[in-house]
């Protein structure tokens, strides 16, 4: 084939006239880095491969990360693993087991995603984000999520969300908030745990998570601000009046308090305050649409802590946050305990306008990850960016 004969079967000679064209008429301080970029942009993404590997996630046990490749870039997310640890008197011979098993599913998953998923992606356009999400649950319908895992399912669908909003050019919250049907963005009020107990920490606390809402800030910065210096005076206090075996940071990343009479006492008082009026779904919701929406009718639940590895695509979590809204719920969108440094849950959260996130405590990459992101996204926002404040409970159903 001759150089003519190529030019016209690509139809390069327009394009190219096309792209010189409009770098005259943007008056480009550099025509070939604009019209490289031009012709770049002129060209469709589509799916190249998917390509999975085994990582280390918050807690040092194995995870899945993934990379998506199209024919401009690459895109990069991971997922926690669904299981959280059993605490610090968990069984050592137990725990190294349930490791070992969770090593093999992710090499399973991993084998899986490199053949089967990357075969069946190929050739799609990443800004089709239902088609791709449902490609891969057909892939895995008989199954049940189960053979690629649901943890893995939703790699994918992150890493096909990020490309997808790097197709469009536009930020990942807001390509978020285009998929949701929403125009609103909302920067979320975060619930930032500070003590820990039950199985996730080496007390005897009953409550689980003692967390603190900054409803009064007046933007993200400010929250988070406060909550960091909350976290850290505690720290303080805890290590002046128990010592320093109190203050250890515990499985889900907060400060654990030792087994103290008194000091238990005034954490339930907090409790007791902080607890009013809200009652918000976690292990009985599941975020699974079906138990979200016997709880809607049963009044058993006014908001949703939304997990989106609990569904396996991004597809299926907007349509649980759509479901949470039209009940007039509140939705809280949460990391995992041991979660990977991937911070697209700070995304969804201001893309569904969700009004609340749950990250853990103001310490360790992780947990650090997500809240960074969002100081990020506020910046980036500017005047158009609208923290939750006193409205955290009923964001989601009024944006």
């Amino acid at each position: 084939m001759s150089v003519q004969e190529y030019l016209e079967k690509h139809l390069l000679s327009r394009k190219i006239e096309e792209a010189v064209n409009a770098a005259v008429r943007a008056k480009a301080p550099d025509p070939v880095l604009f019209i490289s970029n031009h012709m770049r942009r002129a060209a469709p993404a589509v799916i190249m491969s998917v390509r999975a590997r085994q990582i280390l996630d918050g807690r040092g046990e194995p995870a899945v990360e993934v990379s998506l490749h199209t024919n401009k870039a690459v895109h990069r997310a991971s997922a926690a693993a669904g299981d959280a640890p059993e605490g610090a008197a968990a069984d050592a011979v137990r725990d190294a087991e349930k490791r070992k098993l969770l090593a093999r599913a992710v090499a399973d998953a991993v084998r899986v995603i490199n053949d089967k998923v990357s075969e069946a992606l190929v050739g799609m356009d990443p800004q089709q984000q239902s088609q791709i999400d449902q490609a891969i649950m057909d892939l895995d319908k008989p199954h049940h999520k189960a053979e690629i895992g649901v943890n893995a399912m939703l790699a994918v669908s992150i890493a096909a969300c990020k490309a997808g909003a790097a197709e469009k050019e536009v930020p990942l919250y807001k390509h978020i908030a285009e998929l949701v049907g929403k125009s609103a963005t909302t920067l979320p009020i975060p619930a930032i745990t500070v003590i820990n107990g039950g199985t996730h920490a080496g007390n005897s606390l009953p409550i689980q998570e003692i967390m603190i809402l900054p409803v009064g800030a007046k933007n993200f910065e400010e929250a988070m601000q406060m909550g960091s210096e909350t976290y850290h005076h505690l720290k303080d206090i805890i290590l002046e009046k128990y010592g320093s075996n109190s203050c250890n940071i515990g499985l889900d990343l907060v400060i654990e308090a030792i087994n103290r009479a008194g000091y238990n006492g005034r954490i339930k008082l907090a409790i007791d305050v902080a607890a009013t009026d809200f009652c918000i779904g976690d292990d009985l919701l599941m975020s699974d649409p079906e138990r979200i929406k016997r709880a809607v009718n049963e009044y058993t639940c006014n908001a949703l802590v939304l997990k989106a590895n609990q569904v396996g695509t991004v597809t299926e979590a907007i349509e649980v946050v759509r479901q949470a809204k039209d009940a007039h719920w509140g939705v809280m969108v949460s990391h995992r305990s041991g979660d990977t440094d991937d911070s697209f849950i700070a995304d969804l959260a201001v893309g569904a306008a969700a009004g609340q996130i749950k990250a853990g405590a103001p310490c360790r990459g992780e947990c650090l990850s997500k809240y960074n992101q969002l100081l990020r996204i506020e910046e980036e926002l500017g005047s158009d960016g609208v923290y939750a404040g006193e409205n955290w409970r009923t964001t989601a159903s009024t944006s």
